[in-house]
C-alpha cells in the first residue's frame, strides 16, 4: 500500500509537468495579443492617431484574453484538488474540461479530437477520472507526433449502457506492438527508454480504474472505418 500511494505521488508529479506544458501552450495566444495591442497603441500615441473606438476595442479585447488566462487557471487549480468526497458529475463536462486543457498544444501538432459523448451522470471522484483520461489520450498524443503525413485522429465515445458508462478511446497511430500490449498496465514498463517516459501513467490509470471509480480499464489493437478511410 506505501509502495502504490509513493506511485501515485510519482504520477501526480508526471501529471503536473503535463498541466505546466499546457498551461505554457494555453496562455502564449492570450498573452502574445495582450503585447500587440499595448504595442499597437504605444504606437499610435507616439503618431498622434489614437481614437477613442480603438481604445474601446482595444481595452475589450484585452479583457477577453484576460478571461481567457483566468478560466484557465481556474480549469488547472480544478485539476490539482484532492477529491476526499465522492460526487456526482457529468461526463460530457468533464471531458470538456479535459479539451479545454489540451485544446491549444493539440491545435498545433494537428491532432483533431472527433467527440461523440453522451451526457451521463456518475457519481465518484471526477479529477481522478481526469487524470486517467489524460494519461490515455497523452500517450496516444505522443505516438501521433510520429506519424508525418497522414492525418491525426483521437476519437472518444462515451455512452450509457446499463448501469455502466464505457469510455472508448481510439487513435489512429497504428496500433500496440503485440510484443508490449499485455504489458502496459504494468508498473514502470514504458517504450520511451530514451526520453520521458516513467511507466507509472498507465499503471496508476489502471489502480484509479479499479480501486477508485469501481471500474475496468483494457486495451486492444481494432480496425474501423472513418471519413471512408479504414485505420
Amino acid at each position: 500500500k506505501r509502495k502504490d500511494e509513493l506511485l501515485y505521488q510519482q504520477s501526480k508529479m508526471a501529471a503536473m509537468g503535463e498541466m505546466i506544458e499546457n498551461i505554457a501552450h494555453q496562455w502564449r495566444q492570450p498573452l502574445s495579443v495582450i503585447a500587440t495591442i499595448a504595442t499597437s497603441i504605444k504606437f499610435k500615441i507616439e503618431f498622434d492617431k489614437l481614437e477613442i473606438n480603438t481604445i474601446e476595442e482595444s481595452m475589450d479585447n484585452i479583457n477577453n484574453s484576460v478571461q481567457h488566462l483566468s478560466e484557465t487557471i481556474n480549469d488547472f487549480r480544478d485539476f490539482f484538488k484532492h477529491d476526499d468526497n465522492k460526487k456526482e458529475f457529468f461526463i460530457d463536462k468533464t471531458f470538456k474540461k479535459v479539451f479545454n486543457l489540451i485544446t491549444s498544444q493539440y491545435k498545433i501538432m494537428d491532432i483533431r479530437v472527433i467527440e461523440n459523448i453522451e451526457k451521463v451522470g456518475i457519481f465518484g471522484y471526477e479529477n481522478e477520472l481526469i487524470q486517467v483520461i489524460m494519461n490515455i489520450i497523452n500517450n496516444a498524443r505522443d505516438e501521433l507526433v510520429k506519424k508525418e503525413d497522414d492525418e491525426r485522429f483521437i476519437f472518444v465515445d462515451v455512452v450509457k449502457n446499463a448501469d455502466n458508462v464505457e469510455i472508448s478511446i481510439k487513435d489512429n497511430a497504428g496500433g500496440i506492438s503485440e510484443e508490449v500490449i499485455g504489458k502496459i498496465f504494468d508498473a514502470h514498463f514504458t517504450t520511451k527508454e530514451n526520453s520521458d517516459g516513467t511507466g507509472i501513467g498507465l499503471y496508476m490509470s489502471k489502480i484509479i480504474v479499479f480501486g477508485h471509480l469501481n471500474g475496468k480499464i483494457d486495451v486492444n489493437n481494432t480496425e474501423y472505418i472513418y471519413d471512408n478511410c479504414s485505420y
